[in-house]
């Protein structure tokens, strides 16, 4: 059933870009509530437990060593870099440990971790890609900039270290993790540059004011063709729909203060409808009443299990994100096989279950199918062999039947 959860991790990405997007332009004009949350009891009793037992070495040395980690894997393009994964963090844990208590200043540390993070790829590969490690040098700091310019750190001098630094690792974690898990996952995207461009492209305000703007000018010349009677039906549904919707959101909303977990609810329910559409039709019950109550008991639980926002951003994300993916197996697909003559909602329909829209196989099938040019004349503009242009659309199509 979720043999595909690449689709997942890959919208939770794209999601949690564009939400990034959303906080950015909330921060500059004040709305600050995404601090970290010092105050929060779990974290306090949990920073006393590891303290009491000397157990907070341990684990800043496996939040270390799976950073080291997934950047080694996504540098050296190999999965079996444990070992030297290993030898990194505890060279890495030992000098800081010297440099912190000999010198007692971390910009001492933090040159000799970039130094390290340099090095040890050419060690490990000697044909090492420079531009890749550039590349993904650049990411990680980025995930970390990142964090720190929404979580206000720095600001606030009476923060303990423990809490600031556990907090700030997990979202940096679940990022490398499916940055990790996308970046080797086969049959998909082999560049991370191909997966930033190719989210960013398709999470753009741009993009989705042109794409809003299009949808609602091709409604309103279907529904200027209307008959009267028709017209009167659609006002009729679209109000009673909206007040409908209206009015589920309302208990979900009130659920969620029951719970203090407004804000989560809405990055929940924000998450649910951006990713709506990327895993195809979206589920439905038959009865409204059913639908009613199954989804105001989903958001009751999901309100219940989520993390506030002052510990991760990402996770309410992930939560609601995953409601849309698991909601979109229970519809029935009977995919067919891409033909020629298909219309191009269709084509649409069908070929993003397998593929991105902004990828190479999308454009040759496109240009195959909806414009219906030659195998020879995509041979010459993608520069493949004729055979190979067949392989590809024999192969997106094998993906197809296997929906």
């Amino acid at each position: 059933m979720f043999k595909d959860y690449h689709k997942y991790l890959k919208a939770s990405l794209k999601v949690y870009l564009f939400v990034l997007i959303i906080i950015f332009i909330l921060k500059i004009v004040g709305f600050d509530y995404f601090g970290i949350d010092v105050n929060n009891s779990t974290l306090i009793n949990i920073d006393k437990f590891l303290g009491k037992y000397h157990l907070k070495e341990v684990w800043y040395f496996i939040t270390l060593f799976l950073q080291l980690y997934f950047y080694l894997c996504l540098v050296c393009k190999r999965k079996d870099l444990y070992l030297y994964t290993l030898i990194g963090s505890i060279i890495n844990l030992i000098v800081q440990y010297a440099l912190t208590y000999f010198l007692q200043a971390d910009w001492y540390y933090q040159i000799f971790s970039m130094l390290l993070t340099l090095i040890l790829p050419m060690i490990i590969n000697k044909k090492i890609c420079f531009k890749r490690q550039i590349l993904f040098i650049v990411l990680i700091n980025a995930y970390q900039l990142i964090s720190l310019f929404i979580r206000n750190v720095g600001i606030n001098s009476n923060y303990s270290n423990f809490i600031v630094d556990s907090i700030l690792n997990l979202d940096q974690l679940l990022l490398l993790g499916i940055t990790f898990k996308i970046y080797f996952m086969k049959g998909e995207i082999q560049c991370l540059q191909e997966v930033g461009s190719s989210s960013l492209k398709k999470i753009s305000l741009k993009k989705s004011l042109q794409k809003l703007q299009k949808n609602f000018q091709d409604n309103l010349e279907a529904f200027k063709s209307k008959s009267k009677e028709e017209k009167l039906t659609i006002i009729i549904f679209s109000i009673l729909s909206l007040i409908w919707n209206c009015l589920t959101l309302v208990v979900v909303f009130i659920i969620a203060m029951i719970n203090d977990s407004v804000i989560e609810c809405i990055f929940i329910i924000s998450s649910f409808w951006l990713s709506k559409r990327l895993f195809g039709k979206p589920f439905h019950f038959h009865s409204m009443i059913i639908c009613f109550i199954v989804s105001n008991l989903t958001y009751y639980v999901l309100n219940r299990i989520t993390t506030p926002l002052g510990i991760s951003i990402f996770i309410p994300i992930l939560l609601g994100v995953g409601l849309s993916y698991i909601t979109s197996k229970f519809v029935k697909k009977t995919y067919k096989p891409l033909h020629r003559g298909m219309s191009k909602e269709l084509f649409e329909e069908t070929i993003l279950q397998v593929v991105d829209k902004d990828s190479e196989k999308y454009n040759i099938c496109y240009d195959f199918y909806i414009e219906k040019k030659s195998d020879l004349a995509l041979s010459y503009k993608y520069n493949y062999s004729v055979s190979g242009i067949r392989k590809i659309k024999d192969r997106i199509n094998d993906k197809i039947k296997r929906l």
